[in-house]
């Protein structure tokens, strides 16, 4: 026997030893944080339950669910962090409301930081946050929201066109998939409020491309390798922030001239106009690369969650027709598209029972399902768990929004009328939108793209889901939509098209 094999003959029972001693020291440390909470008691080596997370995130979360069934909250172990799913509404409202530093910090993503940048408002804390949210307070008045609902009506009667002509030349005896369509709907809208004049054909292409990326990478292990996913996504977003960073410093120029701001940005930049010329020096957060940081943030909230919500807005009317008659009676008495104009905020007001089902359709089925927020230092939850600095707690949005309601499991807009009132009776049990100090600022602007989609789809088109087996089900993409895709039969209703003009 040669030197170098009695070396190895005499390692290896050494290294063996060490590798079995490291994953006992890991159950043991896993063990010690889950304590007598629900969850699973023996671990995947290294990787404990990541890879059904990722091949099948809905199962993933359903049993997270039906383990916290009992105490209201179960732990698990992903790649080497420990994580808390909290299923009872009131403890998920005591993590949302602790956002500070020695409490817990919003993530978004389990590796949001490196996705999404440093300078971004998801990770801001106290009144440093408090006031970059008064200033974007600016960006949601209701001359902005009116301003936005005009660019909005045109995008979605473009894309409708698009949609009918495309269901017409494939085969009228074939059904089309919306998710991606309306994905691109809603990409074109995002692009169009927030950014204008200010982001060129070959920007948006180039957006749109990064964005795809993006998404790809959400969905991945955080392998931050070349030809990864999750490396194409992080270079991916540095090239979306040089864009909207390039786009805040154009629109400072046309709001330093004084013109008339015509999109998202127009409106934040020139509140920070007037707030520099009253106190001579510029607001807090307002470079170019902060602004395009934070649009990032607004991008991604306005892209994924609404088109996950119209997704579903399609599917339940389909399969609640009674449902579908009350709208359309609803928008005959307000609007007609055969008046050429565009509907104003006067009249989206009046549409109370569209609004409450866009507010029904966001709890049934709520886009972000999971808020991940990460512990900086360990939690008092309960009177006998602590959780651990540094654990993954994900408050359960959805779970939230089938507790309290009456006759939760029903889609059932009536809920919401000023009669029964449950948005306000059950209010907390109502987290589609957020709650605590990073409650969703931009929530009249996202409900009145529900609103405008509702009133223009059941109006100008007839449409009926092709239904298989399981079509409904939930997948995460990364937000959740119907397992198919949404197919569906499309024509158009109207004698013509409207003839839109802005004002």
């Amino acid at each position: 026997m040669n030197p170098f094999s009695s070396f190895l003959s005499l390692l290896l029972p050494l290294l063996v030893t060490l590798f079995l001693l490291i994953l006992l020291l890991e159950q043991i440390w896993y063990l010690r944080r889950k304590r007598n909470v629900p969850g699973p008691n023996i671990l995947f080596p290294f990787l404990g339950n990541v890879i059904p997370l990722i091949t099948n995130p809905t199962k993933f979360w359903q049993l997270q669910a039906q383990l916290s069934a009992s105490v209201g909250f179960s732990v698990n172990y992903v790649a080497g962090c420990f994580i808390v799913f909290i299923r009872n509404t009131e403890l998920s409202h005591l993590i949302l409301a602790n956002v500070k530093p020695d409490a817990f910090l919003l993530v978004g993503h389990p590796y949001g930081k490196k996705l999404f940048g440093q300078h971004n408002m998801v990770y801001m804390f106290g009144q440093d946050h408090k006031n970059l949210r008064r200033h974007i307070a600016s960006n949601f008045t209701p001359k902005a929201l009116s301003t936005y609902a005009q660019l909005q009506q045109l995008i979605i009667l473009k894309h409708f066109k698009s949609w009918e002509r495309l269901w017409s030349t494939v085969s009228p005896a074939e059904p089309i998939p919306l998710r991606l369509l309306v994905r691109d709907m809603n990409l074109q809208t995002s692009q169009t409020v927030f950014l204008g004049k200010y982001l060129s054909s070959e920007a948006r292409e180039r957006f749109r491309v990064d964005y795809d990326l993006f998404n790809a990478g959400l969905m991945k292990l955080p392998f931050d390798f070349p030809g990864f996913a999750f490396r194409k996504a992080k270079l991916g977003a540095a090239r979306i922030l040089k864009t909207l960073t390039h786009c805040a410093a154009e629109s400072k120029k046309r709001m330093l001239q004084g013109e008339d701001p015509s999109c998202l940005i127009d409106f934040w930049v020139q509140e920070m106009v007037r707030v520099t010329a009253e106190s001579k020096t510029p607001p807090p957060h307002s470079t170019d690369e902060e602004i395009g940081s934070y649009l990032f943030d607004f991008l991604f909230a306005a892209q994924d969650a609404s088109t996950s919500s119209l997704l579903w807005v399609v599917t339940l009317l389909d399969s609640h027709p009674d449902v579908l008659r009350k709208v359309r009676e609803e928008v005959s008495r307000i609007w007609s598209p055969e008046s050429d104009a565009l509907m104003t905020a006067e009249q989206l007001r009046e549409m109370k029972y569209i609004q409450a089902v866009a507010l029904e359709v966001v709890r049934y089925r709520p886009p972000a399902t999971l808020v991940p927020h990460i512990a900086l230092e360990d939690f008092p939850l309960t009177e006998w768990y602590i959780i651990p600095k540094g654990s993954i707690v994900f408050p359960s949005v959805y779970e939230s929004s089938f507790q309290g309601f009456r006759e939760a499991d029903r889609f059932e807009p009536e809920r919401f009328s000023e009669e029964r009132q449950e948005d306000v009776i059950f209010k907390r049990n109502y987290l589609a939108l957020g709650a605590g100090p990073h409650q969703c600022v931009g929530q009249r602007y996202a409900l009145n793209h529900l609103v405008l989609f509702i009133a223009m789809f059941v109006t100008l088109l007839d449409f009926k889901r092709h239904r298989t087996d399981g079509c409904d089900e939930i997948i995460y993409t990364p937000t959740i939509s119907p397992k198919d895709g949404c197919m569906v039969f499309l024509s158009w209703r109207c004698p013509r098209y409207p003839n839109f003009t802005l004002n």
